[in-house]
């Protein structure tokens, strides 16, 4: 939901988590795994899309982290026909200090996505999710190859 009045506007929680579930129409989706012993606070989900609007096909990787603490992760993206190409790869996550956390029109960016490039990208990648976060990990394949058809993840916790 957007709030917004004459002179100001803002993004609920809701709304925002929703915006990464946009590109989910249409995509492909693939397994994914989470092999983290003693930790069940961690959600996942794998899709390769089209993006409309640079014409690039993404691979992207959704964690969800209900816990209260921070996670160090190894992610291993298996059967995947094309590369994942060493730039272009974008890192989105939505994450607050406290699970309750809102929005308002004195602090309309509390709770809102930020991205950023992913420098260590790879079919092995080692990542820190946040406590109480979605994270987003949208890895550009290589366009030259055919579009993967069969392709997977897991997660393994960082020793």
């Amino acid at each position: 939901m957007l709030v917004f009045n004459s002179s100001q506007h803002y993004g609920c929680p809701n709304y925002w988590m929703r915006v990464f579930f946009k590109d989910s129409s249409g995509a492909t989706l693939h397994s994914s795994t989470i092999q983290l012993p003693n930790y069940d606070q961690l959600v996942t989900s794998a899709i390769t899309w089209n993006n409309p609007h640079d014409g690039n096909t993404y691979m992207k990787i959704k964690v969800v982290n209900f816990g209260s603490k921070t996670v160090s992760l190894n992610i291993s993206v298996t059967r995947l026909e094309t590369d994942i190409r060493t730039f272009g790869s974008i890192k989105t996550v939505l994450t607050s200090g406290w699970m309750r956390d809102e929005n308002s029109f004195q602090q309309p960016d509390k709770v809102a996505p930020v991205a950023s490039p992913i420098t260590n990208v790879g079919k092995q990648m080692g990542v820190i999710l946040n406590l109480y976060s979605l994270t987003s990990f949208d890895l550009l394949l290589d366009s030259n190859q055919t579009m993967p058809s069969v392709s997977g993840s897991s997660l393994h916790p960082r020793l």
